[in-house]
């Protein structure tokens, strides 16, 4: 298995989603996602994210914290960060068509968004005991 990195960028009490435009797994396809990838040679989860965010949104980030590590075996196998980007100058990598920042009552109704309910809850787990 693979290891993962995922980010939720947030600013201004608003976060991040990207649309994908096409994917492996077809069901992603035209959903909204946050940013992330796997984890290249030797790159730490922090050096992963920091890269993947690069490549997707071309922003420059300030990783905040982890909001949740994934263990599978005991391993750490994905982490899911939040960060606060240094510009709002989106611009998507060819994987990606739209983009948009939501809060969280619109992500609410917001659709698709890949793994709606496991997401909102990263969110949630986001915007507890942090302070900026």
């Amino acid at each position: 298995m693979s290891k993962q990195v995922k980010i939720i960028i947030e600013k201004d009490g608003k976060y991040l989603l990207i649309k994908r435009k096409d994917n492996e797994k077809k069901e992603h396809k035209d959903n909204w996602e946050c940013a992330g990838g796997k984890i290249e040679n030797n790159e730490s989860f922090n050096e992963a994210a920091i890269r993947e965010v690069k490549e997707e949104t071309n922003l420059d980030i300030e990783i905040k914290r982890i909001i949740k590590e994934i263990k599978n075996n005991e391993k750490v196998s994905a982490v899911v960060f939040l960060a606060k980007p240094k510009s709002s100058n989106v611009k998507l990598s060819e994987e990606h068509s739209n983009f948009g920042w939501f809060t969280y009552e619109e992500l609410e109704e917001l659709e698709p968004i890949t793994y709606k309910d496991f997401f909102l809850e990263l969110i949630n787990l986001s915007r507890k005991n942090y302070s900026a």
